[in-house]
């Protein structure tokens, strides 16, 4: 596994809100060094809890911070904590490679191993572009395909010959897909749930309560990652990877979005 163990307080602090109180410098230091001079599980853990309080009692949201919180679970065995975190991380270090490395370990390693699910075979002929390109990849092309649209317009407005109009339209309805495409990202991102289990297993059910028949054979274990679909009282109602649906307690798992 592949780990980034220069931590130091300048680099965790880059960009986050300003920590004034000593006690808060104080507990990333100290976390710091737990980490650092950490040589078992338990040791790791205890690191792992100094630096959630920065998160979950100063409100501290940093790229750089969950990804130390992953390493820190997942050195001290807990899978489900780790990718939770590296989930975080992922959000605000985007396509950065240690996160993704360390993340693919992680996830390398769950019990549940639920493949996801398959688009139709219409859908993968018709969307196949859409479902198995970045969207990093689709802004570049959409900002290539827009500036050649507006090349054309001008082009157009110069001359009359034909090809200039056929540019035009061609790259005005490839902006258009484009387009589509990435706002039709960006909502399903806003309305997305996603959570991972946190808890070493959990017998899913069929309905919100223990009076219930399990939902499958085998409980589901720590790592395994899901969208929430709906909560009540103390039970979330999820989706996972494969499509098939359950409901979970609340307590064992967490969402990747923070409050």
């Amino acid at each position: 596994m592949k780990m980034t163990l220069k931590l130091t307080a300048l680099c965790l602090l880059a960009g986050l809100p300003a920590l004034a109180a000593d006690y808060r410098l104080t507990t990333l230091e100290t976390a710091q060094g737990m980490f650092q001079s950490a040589t078992n599980s338990a040791m790791y853990a205890a690191a792992a809890q100094q630096f959630e309080f920065l998160v979950e009692e100063e409100g501290v949201r940093n790229g750089r911070l969950f990804y130390t919180l992953g390493n820190s679970w997942f050195m001290a065995n807990d899978l489900g904590r780790a990718i939770l975190n590296y989930r975080r991380a992922e959000h605000y270090l985007p396509g950065n490679a240690d996160v993704q490395h360390n993340l693919a370990s992680a996830l390398a390693l769950r019990t549940d191993l639920i493949p996801k699910q398959e688009p139709s075979p219409l859908a993968a002929k018709l969307l196949g572009w859409h479902l198995n390109s970045s969207t990093t990849l689709r802004w570049w092309l959409f900002a290539f395909c827009w500036l050649l649209f507006w090349s054309a317009c001008f082009w157009t407005s110069r001359t009359p010959k034909k090809e200039a109009r056929i540019t035009a339209a061609a790259t005005g309805v490839l902006s258009a897909i484009l387009l589509a495409s990435l706002l039709a990202d960006a909502i399903m991102a806003r309305r997305a749930h996603p959570g991972v289990i946190v808890a070493r297993e959990v017998l899913a059910r069929k309905g919100d309560g223990t009076m219930y028949a399990p939902a499958f054979l085998e409980p589901l274990h720590s790592g395994t990652e899901f969208r929430l679909l709906e909560e009540r009282t103390d039970w979330w109602h999820v989706r996972l990877a494969d499509g098939q649906s359950c409901w979970i307690p609340a307590g064992a798992a967490e969402t990747v979005k923070l409050d």
